[in-house]
């Protein structure tokens, strides 16, 4: 019988060891993977509006 209040057992040796590499996945995630995603939509949304300017709508006015 698992003696928590919250009705969870308490976390095995794999759980623990895995909570322990959560912080650099994290980390790695936050500040390497996002702002990389992130650039690359808003190039991508810079491209397809630039292009869309040279192919039919021409420069704002």
């Amino acid at each position: 019988m698992n003696n928590q209040p919250s009705g969870r057992a308490a976390p095995s040796g794999a759980e623990a060891s895995g909570r322990k590499n959560e912080w650099p996945r994290f980390l790695l995630l936050a500040f390497v993977g996002l702002p990389i995603t992130m650039t690359l939509a808003i190039a991508a949304y810079g491209f397809v509006v630039w292009f869309l300017q040279i192919l039919f709508f021409g420069p704002p006015s």
